[in-house]
């Protein structure tokens, strides 16, 4: 009888904290509201209204953004047009493709200048069962004037430049990228906004 009990006891409290830890996972995610998604077209401009990554405090509002272009270009090929082949060792050795997303930001209405603006390093290209991360090394060889990944602008002006997002093949294939093109993603909550590139 003992040893019977010695062998139920540890299944039966398994079974408890099994159950207790799915009834204390439901409890927490119950309650949780999913991003409602929101697909633009290339060249629509897309408000960013009180949409956010992170934080609901990040005030991007006012400002929009409308995709203008897209490209995917070998590694060698984007540096080479850049007049940049001595930074190949800063794209990283698996980088073999950049994707380019040629944008317009705005500042409609943000009175926030110098205090609150666009994180472009939120940024990501988005299929259905991959996700291409910003990479600030080319973002920053293609545009030169920027002076990082973050900026605001003033109320009442926009600006034109080139995002760029590092292709790994040997995680994400061309073929694969063809197949099912990506979004970019410009807002994560409450709404998930994605901006057709192709």
């Amino acid at each position: 009888m003992r040893r019977k009990m010695r062998k139920i006891l540890p299944a039966a409290m398994l079974v408890i904290l099994t159950a207790l830890w799915g009834a204390g996972f439901h409890a927490v995610n119950q309650n949780v509201d999913l991003p409602v998604i929101q697909v633009f077209p290339k060249g629509e401009e897309a408000a960013l209204e009180q949409d956010f990554f992170n934080y609901a405090d990040e005030e991007m509002d006012g400002y929009t953004v409308t995709v203008l272009d897209a490209e995917v270009q070998t590694a060698e090929k984007f540096l080479r047009q850049a007049g940049a082949q001595n930074q190949a060792e800063n794209l990283g050795d698996h980088t073999d493709y950049i994707y380019t997303v040629k944008v317009r930001i705005a500042n409609e209405t943000n009175e926030h200048t110098g205090e609150k603006g666009i994180s472009l390093a939120q940024y990501a290209l988005q299929g259905t069962d991959y996700i291409l991360s910003f990479d600030d090394t080319s973002f920053l060889i293609v545009n030169p004037h920027m002076p990082g990944a973050s900026f605001s602008l003033r109320k009442g002006t926009s600006m034109e430049m080139v995002l760029t997002f590092g292709i790994m093949s040997k995680v994400t294939s061309l073929s694969h990228l063809e197949k099912d093109l990506p979004k970019l993603l410009i807002s994560q909550y409450p709404h998930q906004k994605m901006l057709e590139i192709g």
